[in-house]
C-alpha cells in the first residue's frame, strides 16, 4: 500500500503527523544556540510551557473553525468576529511571518550552500554566493510546480530522518552528565521565540478540521499527539546537543548563529560535524520549500485580479515571493536567529496567540457564535492565553 493512500485510510494518523512534520525543521538549528546558555532544565522546562500554550491555541482555532459549515480559513474566521480592519490586519501579520521566516531560510541556507559549494570545488566561496545557490534551487524547486516538489520533499525528509537519528546514535555516547546541570533560569526566557517557532501548525487547523470531516475526537488527538512528537524529538535533540557542550563551549554560544556553528568548534569528531550538518541541511529545505510553495498560494489568494488561477508560473509572483528577502539578507547577513526571533515573538504571538485568543472571547460573548467544540475552560482559557502572549511580548521588548 502507497503512503498517500495509508495516510487517506488512516486520516487521524496522517493528520498527526502533517502536523508534526509542520513542526519539526529549521527552528530546530537555532534552539541548541539559545538553549546553551540557559542549559538543558531550564529549556525543558520552557518547551513544555511552549508546548501547552501551542497545544491550546491550536484548539481554540480548532473551536472557531467548527463555528462554520463550510471551508473556512483564519483570515476569513477573523473578518466575522473582528470585522474588515481585523482581517487586514491577519493578511499583514501573515505577510511579515511569511518575510522573516524567509530570511531566515535564505540566511541560514545560505551559509550550508556556500559550505557545499566549498567542499565540492575545494576553495572557500563567500555567504553571498550560498544565498543565491540557495535562493536559486528552492525558486527552480518551487517554480517547476506541486508534483516535482513533492517527489523531492518526500526525498529531503527522509534524509531529515536519517540523518536526525543517525547523529543522536552518534552523539549520546558522547553527552556528559556534567555539561546537563548548567542552568540559568533568566536565560530560559530567550529560548521561548525560537521554541515558539519550533511548535508551529496553526495554519494547518482548519484544513485538518475539513481533512478529518469535522471529527473533533480525531481533530484533537492529531493536535495535541502531533504537536507532543515534535516535544519528545527537541528535548533528545537539545540533551544531545547541550550534553556535548562544556562551558567554554556555552560561552561560543553567543558568536554562534546554527548548531552547524556551534558544534563546529566544540566536537572534535568528523562524523558528528558532516551528520549535523547534513541534518541542517535538510531541516532548512523541508521547511523552506513548502513554506514557499504556502506563500505563492498566499500572494494568489491575496491578489486574486493580478494572479489568476490559471496562471501558476508567474515571474511576478515568484519575484514578490523570493527577492525582498534575498535583498535583506544580502544586505544585513547573520539574521538567522533575529528573523527566528522576530517571527516567533512578535508575530507567532500575535497571530497564533492574542488573534485566536481575542477571536474566541468575542465570537463566544458578543456574537454568540455556538459549535459541536469548546476548549475546556471557559473564558478563562483564552484569558491566560492573552495574558501570556502580552507577557512574552513585553519580555522580548524587553530584551530586543
Amino acid at each position: 500500500m502507497r503512503f498517500s493512500t495509508f495516510f487517506q485510510a488512516n486520516g487521524q494518523l496522517g493528520a498527526t503527523l502533517l502536523i508534526t512534520g509542520c513542526c519539526i525543521g529549521a527552528g530546530m538549528l537555532g534552539m541548541p544556540v539559545m538553549s546553551a546558555m540557559a542549559g538543558f532544565i531550564p529549556t525543558t522546562l520552557a518547551m513544555a510551557l511552549c508546548y501547552c500554550f501551542t497545544t491550546f491555541t491550536g484548539l481554540l482555532i480548532l473551536e472557531a473553525t467548527l463555528w462554520f459549515n463550510g471551508n473556512v480559513n483564519l483570515p476569513s474566521i477573523v473578518e466575522m468576529t473582528l470585522g474588515k480592519f481585523g482581517k487586514v490586519m491577519t493578511l499583514l501579520l501573515f505577510l511579515f511571518l511569511f518575510y522573516c521566516l524567509f530570511v531566515a531560510y535564505l540566511d541560514g541556507g545560505g551559509a550550508l550552500f556556500a559550505d557545499i559549494i566549498s567542499s565540492l570545488i575545494h576553495h572557500s566561496v563567500s555567504r553571498a554566493i550560498g544565498i543565491l545557490a540557495c535562493v536559486s534551487f528552492v525558486g527552480i524547486i518551487t517554480y517547476l510546480g506541486t508534483q516535482l516538489v513533492d517527489g523531492i520533499n518526500r526525498s529531503l525528509l527522509l534524509g531529515l530522518v536519517i540523518s536526525y537519528c543517525i547523529l543522536v546514535c552518534i552523539g549520546l555516547p558522547k553527552v556528559s552528565q556534567a555539561n546537563l546541570k548548567h542552568m540559568d533560569l533568566t536565560a530560559s526566557l530567550a529560548t521561548i521565540p525560537i521554541l515558539l517557532i519550533c511548535f508551529g501548525y496553526h495554519n494547518l487547523v482548519p484544513s485538518i478540521t475539513y481533512y478529518l470531516k469535522k471529527n473533533v475526537n480525531a481533530i484533537r488527538f492529531a493536535i495535541i499527539v502531533g504537536n507532543l512528537i515534535p516535544f519528545f524529538v527537541y528535548l533528545l535533540w537539545n540533551f544531545v546537543i547541550l550534553g556535548m557542550l562544556n562551558s567554554a563551549d556555552i560561552h561560543s554560544s553567543l558568536k554562534a548563529d546554527m548548531v552547524t556553528d556551534l558544534l563546529q568548534g566544540a566536537s572534535s569528531s568528523l562524523s558528528i560535524i558532516v551528520f549535523v550538518k547534513m541534518f541542517s541541511l535538510f531541516a532548512m529545505l523541508t521547511s523552506f520549500i513548502p513554506t514557499a510553495i504556502s506563500f505563492a498560494d498566499f500572494l494568489k489568494d491575496g491578489f486574486k485580479k493580478t494572479f489568476r488561477a490559471e496562471q501558476k508560473n508567474d515571474f511576478v509572483l515568484y519575484g514578490l515571493v523570493f527577492i525582498p528577502p534575498l535583498i535583506c539578507t544580502l544586505f544585513y547577513p547573520h539574521l538567522f536567529l533575529q528573523a527566528l526571533g522576530f517571527a516567533g515573538g512578535f508575530i507567532d504571538v500575535l497571530l497564533f496567540g492574542a488573534l485566536p485568543a481575542t477571536v474566541i472571547l468575542v465570537g463566544r460573548n458578543i456574537k454568540k457564535m455556538e459549535g459541536p467544540y469548546q476548549v475546556i475552560g471557559g473564558n478563562l482559557t483564552p484569558i491566560i492565553i492573552l495574558l501570556s502572549s502580552a507577557l512574552v511580548l513585553l519580555l522580548k521588548l524587553k530584551g530586543s
